[in-house]
């Protein structure tokens, strides 16, 4: 074996040892911090709401904006159906939409808004600095975008399911369909520790 050869293994077995640790490292760390993203916006009557406040409840969380044409109305249609089709079980989901759009969509807005879809989606809204943060946080795209009449919001469109525990569990397409929905949000909550 030559020189070459020895550092050539020693170079690989470092390299190895380094991956090793930092898979350590990284498992630890998700077992120690669970996916928190937590988050600090208002309520439609002003008062402070973190993702404490949704503590004991599952969570599917939805950002969007009230003069949106098509996406979200039908996403949050589609989130009421699929809480009916929950039955009983529905009482410990909470469906919450943040708006994007906080220069329109006021409080007073938002109330009158989510009285369509239920009555059970609680309106969140907060400053630009606060709405992006949080939509950061849940990797939630948005942007201005003008119009002829003024202007849109063009964003993304998923569903985000959190668990009573405030930790981030995956997100659902808006156009899931309800029946669907609604059985595979049951079998996530059956299958979660109690």
């Amino acid at each position: 074996m030559t020189k070459s050869d020895s550092w050539k293994g020693l170079v690989v077995a470092l390299i190895f040892a380094a991956a090793g640790l930092v898979t350590y490292i990284g498992t630890r760390d998700l077992q120690e911090r669970p996916d928190r993203r937590d988050f600090e916006l208002q309520s439609v009557d002003g008062r402070k709401v973190t993702l404490e406040t949704f503590k004991g409840k599952w969570v599917l969380m939805f950002f969007g904006f009230t003069s949106c044409p098509d996406i979200c109305p039908t996403t949050l249609t589609n989130m009421a159906s699929t809480l009916d089709a929950m039955g009983e079980v529905a009482r410990n989901v909470q469906p919450v939409f943040i708006t994007i759009d906080p220069e329109r969509d006021t409080g007073p807005v938002l109330k009158d808004y989510l009285a369509n879809f239920g009555g059970h989606v609680v309106g969140l809204t907060g400053t630009a600095k606060q709405i992006a943060q949080a939509a950061a946080r849940y990797q939630t795209f948005y942007s201005k975008r003008a119009t002829d009449d003024g202007y849109t919001m063009d964003h993304s469109t998923a569903v985000e399911l959190i668990s009573p525990e405030g930790v981030y569990l995956r997100a659902f397409r808006p156009d899931e369909d309800p029946d669907d929905f609604a059985k595979e949000l049951l079998t996530i909550m059956k299958k979660a520790p109690t």
